[in-house]
């Protein structure tokens, strides 16, 4: 019987060995975007709980059809049957090393921050992740945060995770203390262009953009949000009374690897008119009720005023930024009652797809 069906099992072993790199590639990898906007988060994680599973039955069809079919073939075909292996080879290599967001975005090996005296720090023009605990103050390079999209640290004696996602443009800082356990993360790819991360205790999910475990044992359960500061240090120095400051730098392994994501801070995504894809939204969440503020919008139409809004029953206002590359701070009743309200910067199709409730604020 083996003989008779020898190329049916060959092949089909072949296809199930290369199907869980192909399928986790094409759909956590932007690789075909399209693909990025199905919603493919749960189709993924089973794919990769089961791929250990799909290799083994596919590699044990595989060698009874290749026993089987090699000495009754030509030289021709036992060469397509050592191609098709190698090929099944080098698309697994590929899924763990180069092809792998968590290879590619390495996370550093050390996390290492050195002190800065705040009086050198006016013609520091960096923008970056600011983080208070304790009276401790942490600034992270936007750039390199890029390339890491996540970084474990603590300050104060408080863990915290900083996160980017170069395909939605936006930064999130939380607690990784989950069930009061302190939990480890790694990337696994993106859905909705937005960066996954797996817990290490339960191999859940999380959305980066949202701090939400969709899929997995935690599914349900969100991360605690930590406040942050998005800006360059001048304007952090304005904002806190703290003096006591750090600043992130690269880890020897991962020296000069994120050279590929500077200037993502000063990305001014779409700049049109119009509300497109890439149009950058100042995002601000008051007691779940989500508002958008375009930044063309505001820079277009800057006049020197504030912004004044309300969200929810809460006023907020911000001084509308003259440029697309200049922070935007969001307060609480005033630009001057020095009650910081967090707001996030990202693109309009993260932030529309994530809050689709969301409404955007026009000029009048």
């Amino acid at each position: 019987m083996f003989k008779k069906y020898r190329w049916l099992l060959f092949y089909s072993g072949w296809v199930l060995v290369v199907f869980p790199a192909l399928a986790l590639g094409l759909t956590l990898m932007p690789i075909i975007p399209a693909l990025q906007e199905w919603d493919s988060i749960r189709f993924s994680y089973y794919v990769y709980q089961s791929q250990y599973s799909l290799v083994g039955l596919g590699t044990l069809l595989l060698a009874v059809g290749a026993i089987h079919a090699w000495p009754a073939t030509r030289w021709w075909w036992r060469t397509i049957m050592v191609v098709a292996v190698v090929l099944a080879l080098g698309v697994h290599y590929l899924s763990r090393t180069e092809a792998s967001a968590e290879v590619m975005f390495n996370e550093p090996t050390s996390v290492v921050r050195i002190s800065a005296n705040p009086e050198n720090l006016g013609a520091d023009t960096t923008v970056y992740l600011w983080i208070e605990r304790n009276g401790q103050i942490a600034g992270y390079p936007l750039d390199l945060v890029a390339h890491h999209h996540k970084i474990h640290d603590t300050i104060g004696g408080v863990p915290v995770l900083v996160t980017y996602c170069t395909m939605c443009h936006t930064g999130r800082v939380y607690s990784p203390v989950i069930d009061g356990k302190l939990e480890s993360f790694r990337l696994v790819g993106a859905n909705h262009f937005n960066a996954i991360f797996e817990d290490k205790t339960t191999g859940s999910w999380w959305y980066q953009a949202t701090g939400e475990c969709v899929v997995g044992p935690s599914s349900g359960k969100s991360f605690r949000d930590v406040p942050f500061i998005q800006g360059t240090a001048t304007e952090m120095l304005g904002l806190t009374r703290s003096r006591s400051i750090s600043m992130f730098i690269p880890d020897r392994e991962t020296g000069d690897r994120y050279s590929w994501s500077r200037g993502y801070a000063l990305r001014a995504g779409d700049t049109t008119e119009a509300l497109g894809r890439k149009s950058i939204m100042i995002g601000v969440i008051v007691g779940g009720e989500a508002r958008a503020y375009p930044l063309f919008d505001l820079v277009r139409n800057h006049d020197g005023q504030s912004i004044r809004d309300t969200v929810n029953g809460t006023v907020v206002a911000f001084i509308r930024p003259n440029r697309f590359s200049a922070p935007v701070t969001v307060f609480q009743d005033s630009v001057t009652s020095g009650v910081i309200l967090q707001s996030y910067r990202e693109y309009w199709h993260s932030w529309q797809h994530f809050h689709p409730a969301t409404k955007v604020w026009k000029h009048q």
